[in-house]
């Protein structure tokens, strides 16, 4: 999980729900691995709440433990955040579950005594009796999550637990379809850590926008591969502008490639909206795939085009053999 390695493209929104099913299979792996290694010390009964448990605390671990890679957050900052969740979402787990699993067995023995005894069975594999537990442990993971990250409010709230609570009924379901289709208990096991850790990581936390930043590059042959930020470096930076005036311009091009004084202007907002403005008289191009804009000035018009900006479009100042060609890029904020 580091944010140099991971391109400013539509895939990086699938990372987290990679990088947390993987803590999930691995968590489902390790424990299985133990108790075919040295044998189980626990009771039957403890089979359940241990695997949820181990599950809930792996993902919501590898959840906040990525978010501080791809912070680069100080070490010491990044263990203890990733001790205090994972010490939560291992209570909240266990507890939820020990209350469900109560609540469950008293339900049913007022209502339907004739399933007390299949609910009191404990390796019997249904998810007529388990839903439930799959629900709450989910929600025990956005819980702890959600207070190591310190979010607040019924929309930080919805947005960690609800992914949470998503998560679980997505094992509940890759779990029961194993089981149905393949007859299989441990193709069961992985498919439920990967749905866990991969329908949290997809909903709970994605790779947000204000880790990278937007970049000015050339691609003419006279200042080829020369680049300046938007507002990676200074804080204070809102605006660029490009053009062939010999001094307080952020970006020199030469005259000779049909540039004028000022030519174009890429201006950020606090919503991290890029826009680039058109400022010449001469053509002024902006293209990307099946869509090309003429940001050209128009005197007649009280201000100049803009148009949004996405990383990957070309924009093209002045006209024929006398023109240059420029590239918006987004990149981590930290590049330099």
């Amino acid at each position: 999980m580091n944010i140099f390695l991971i391109p400013y493209t539509w895939p990086r929104h699938l990372l987290m729900g990679l990088w947390c099913g993987a803590a999930g299979v691995m968590a489902w792996w390790a424990l299985l691995s133990w108790t075919v290694m040295f044998g189980p010390f626990w009771s039957p009964g403890w089979d359940g709440p241990l695997l949820m448990s181990a599950i809930s605390t792996s993902v919501a671990g590898a959840s906040i433990l990525g978010e501080g890679n791809l912070r680069r957050q100080r070490l010491l900052s990044r263990a203890w955040r990733l001790l205090l969740v994972l010490g939560l979402a291992m209570g909240f787990t266990l507890i939820w579950y020990s209350l469900w699993h109560s609540f469950s067995l008293w339900a049913i023995s007022k209502i339907f005594e004739d399933q007390a005894a299949d609910a009191r069975d404990h390796s019997l594999v249904s998810l007529r009796f388990r839903l439930g537990a799959f629900a709450m442990c989910g929600m025990s993971t956005g819980m702890a999550s959600m207070m190591g990250r310190g979010i607040g409010g019924w929309k930080g709230m919805v947005n960690q637990v609800g992914g949470g609570l998503a998560a679980g009924l997505c094992a509940a379901a890759a779990w029961r379809i194993c089981i149905v289709s393949y007859n299989d208990l441990y193709l069961a096991g992985a498919a439920m850590g990967l749905a866990w850790g991969g329908a949290f990581g997809l909903l709970a936390w994605g790779i947000p926008d204000e880790l990278y930043a937007g970049w000015l590059r050339v691609l003419s042959y006279r200042r080829y591969g020369h680049r300046v930020p938007i507002d990676a470096t200074e804080a204070g930076t809102k605006e660029r502008f490009v053009g062939h005036f010999p001094r307080g311009l952020d970006l020199f091009l030469s005259a000779d490639d049909g540039v004028m004084e000022m030519h174009v202007s890429v201006a950020v907002d606090q919503k991290r909206h890029y826009k680039l403005r058109g400022l010449s008289l001469q053509p002024t191009m902006l293209r990307r795939f099946l869509e090309s804009y003429n940001l050209r000035y128009d005197p007649r018009r009280p201000a100049p085009l803009e148009a949004r900006l996405r990383s990957g479009d070309q924009i093209t100042i002045g006209d024929g053999d006398n023109s240059a060609t420029l590239e918006f890029l987004m990149l981590p904020r930290e590049e330099r």
